[in-house]
């Protein structure tokens, strides 16, 4: 602040001028934290809340299922909607529908609970296109991947924030109470966004159409070029195995090998502390080797590897179980900054596509991934009855996706 300027004042002074890449980009990733912590914080808690409601606590599978199912329609029209409306307006809308879906929540009433969550789906879909378009149209081409992987470090601290706070807040005050206050940073977020939308949304285009045909003009584009088909198909294998790895390790831990909750917890924070370390490190990795398709092979490779590993749960020393999921959380989580940076640049080559708009038509898939993921992990528990089993099936995906990306990789070098 100016020496001698009331706050007032110096906040006036400052909308004087455009946000920075580095305001951007901190808003953007508070964004993604709160964004992602609405995901998983049911599942965090998700054997004390089975226990009150009498349920099953594998079936928070398919209430992150949910959210996903509807994030596919959502991200389908997201970046309609950030031509039309704005980024910084859809991002103030997405931030909303996750405090509204945590209210939801907190009810624990289970058709309330399932609106809920098809709000927080919501505003997850919105989340990145919106963040996508603001920094990419701020991003020098040099440091893309490293800036995406910083944003979407988000991710992985959104699954620290809600690994760590929410137990403890449900054992102070209840399951009901933790899911409620989760609203409140959503609620602030989003008045920040409405401060700074003027220099935001300036590129905003109210006479953008939405609805049935831009959708089917986006899938049809990214049909046509290879390299968006490559890169969608690859998030809907990795996805699939990463909310599998959010969603159940506690529950793996708890269940299998007889951890309490709050020391499952605490290691699923550090998987979740490893997976941002990770987005950070692959970013700039890619960077240097300019090679993302590269860089995203490799982390499939790791991921099948720790899944199948995982099958010694229990018989191994801990520490080493707890390297293993480490080594989980960085690759399996931490892929996702070099794929939004990818499609931004794939995204950049087609004139009529807009800077980072393409990303909610790619996130399609990368929803449909999630969708799938989950519902087939319970699927497979349900019939297995260990977790630690169930997480080596994933390796599957994991292998194929690392096929995928050595085959756009070598493509594109030819």
């Amino acid at each position: 602040m100016v020496p001698g300027m009331s706050a007032p004042s110096a906040l006036a002074h400052a909308l004087e001028r455009p946000p920075s890449l580095a305001v951007t980009l901190c808003v953007c990733t508070a964004s993604q934290v709160l964004a992602t912590s609405t995901v998983l914080g049911l599942a965090t808690i998700s054997p004390v809340v089975a226990a009150k409601l009498s349920i099953h606590t594998y079936w928070i599978g398919y209430q992150v299922s949910l959210i996903y199912f509807a994030g596919i329609f959502a991200s389908a029209i997201a970046g309609s909607l950030v031509k039309r409306w704005g980024a910084a307006r859809l991002n103030q809308i997405a931030l909303l529908c996750a405090a509204g879906g945590m209210l939801g929540l907190a009810t624990g009433l289970l058709p309330v609970m399932i609106v809920g969550s098809v709000l927080i789906g919501i505003g997850y879909a919105f989340n990145n296109p919106c963040s996508s378009h603001m920094l990419h149209r701020q991003t020098p081409a040099r440091l893309r991947n490293i800036i995406f992987s910083v944003k979407q470090a988000g991710v992985p601290a959104g699954g620290v924030l809600a690994a760590l706070v929410d137990p403890q807040l449900t054992a102070a005050f209840g399951f009901r109470a933790a899911l409620a206050l989760s609203a409140i940073p959503c609620l602030l977020l989003a008045m920040l966004f409405g401060v700074l939308r003027e220099w935001w949304d300036d590129d905003r285009k109210p006479e953008t159409p939405i609805g049935g045909r831009a959708i089917w003009a986006g899938q049809a584009l990214i049909w046509s070029k290879p390299g968006l088909l490559a890169i969608s198909f690859l998030g809907f294998f990795y996805s699939a195995i990463q909310l599998c790895v959010s969603a159940f390790t506690i529950t793996m831990l708890v269940t299998d090998l007889g951890w309490t909750a709050v020391q499952a917890g605490s290691v699923a924070a550090i998987v979740q502390v490893f997976g941002a370390g990770g987005r950070v490190l692959w970013g700039i990795v890619a960077d240097v080797l300019q090679a993302g398709f590269l860089v995203l092979c490799m982390l499939g490779l790791v991921t099948g590897l720790c899944c199948i590993l995982l099958l010694w749960s229990g018989m191994m020393p801990i520490m080493v179980e707890v390297g293993v999921l480490c080594a989980l959380g960085a690759c399996a989580v931490g892929w996702n900054g070099v794929m939004l940076a990818e499609t931004a640049r794939l995204s950049s080559l087609n004139a009529a596509s807009g800077s980072g708009t393409m990303t909610g038509d790619v996130m399609v898939y990368t929803f449909i991934g999630v969708v799938i993921g989950p519902s087939v992990f319970a699927l497979i528990y349900a019939h297995l009855g260990s977790y630690s089993e169930t997480f080596a099936w994933f390796s599957i995906p994991a292998a194929l996706g690392a096929i995928l990306a050595i085959w756009a990789y070598r493509r594109a070098a030819t």
